[in-house]
């Protein structure tokens, strides 16, 4: 039976690389972000590439109207929602006195508060039918704050601690929810696969993680997931 999964921040990367994994397995799979045209382009070869289905929904994360909009058109689509992925982040690379109040409170609204936003308009569906699964992308600032990014940090530790908090509530209602470190370097979209170092986290397999997380069985749930690239220094 085919899944309905949300991922929330989509762009080149490991956004994209979660999406076409989840479309891979016959997901419909709606895509969540400012780009209209990026959405539009990547939906249209997930439906040409893979057995699922990909709906491309234009959506300010940092704005809840928008987001309530946007769980509307995918219920008009592809009816309840199965698996929400919160992958937003706005970074803010500023120390404490340097750190912009505007780009703090963005980063707080694109994290935590799109987190919130996104998760309560999906786990409606999935307390109301068979379940389902909330995945959140942390990073090693989730766990460690990191020197000059006090926004991104405290977004970050903000989501982890939502993914914690819901887990033990909506986990006795059949809602795995999981939160993921990403403890290293992505390899970004322009980086050839080929000549990446080992320092690099590939996104594909990342995503081939996350949708493990979706398969797991209710026995044996995973909260947080810890993902690192392979290299002597760890």
């Amino acid at each position: 039976m085919s899944r309905t999964a949300v991922v929330a921040g989509v762009g080149p990367g490991l956004g994209a690389s979660v999406a076409e994994r989840f479309a891979e397995e016959g997901c419909s799979v709606a895509l969540l972000a400012r780009s209209e045209e990026y959405l539009t382009d990547l939906a249209a070869r997930l439906r040409e590439e893979t057995p699922g289905e990909a709906l491309a929904v234009p959506t300010d994360l940092a704005d809840p109207m928008t987001i309530d909009h946007a769980f509307d058109r995918i219920a008009e689509t592809f009816g309840p929602v199965d698996v929400l992925v919160n992958h937003a982040s706005a970074a803010s690379w500023d120390g404490l006195l340097d750190a912009d109040p505007e780009a703090f409170r963005r980063a707080l609204s694109v994290g935590p508060e799109a987190a919130l936003h996104c998760s309560q308009a999906a786990v409606e569906d999935m307390v109301d039918g068979d379940g389902g699964t909330v995945i959140f992308t942390g990073a090693t600032t989730s766990v460690r704050g990191r020197e000059g990014a006090v926004g991104f940090s405290a977004a970050k530790f903000a989501c982890r601690g939502m993914a914690e908090s819901m887990a033990r509530e909506l986990g006795p209602e059949g809602v795995h929810v999981a939160h993921v470190v990403v403890d290293g370097m992505i390899r970004p979209p322009e980086v050839d696969p080929e000549e990446a170092g080992e320092e690099y986290l590939d996104p594909d397999a990342i995503a081939d993680a996350y949708w493990s997380l979706v398969e797991q069985d209710r026995s044996a749930w995973t909260l947080e997931l810890d993902l690192r690239p392979h290299v002597e220094e760890f």
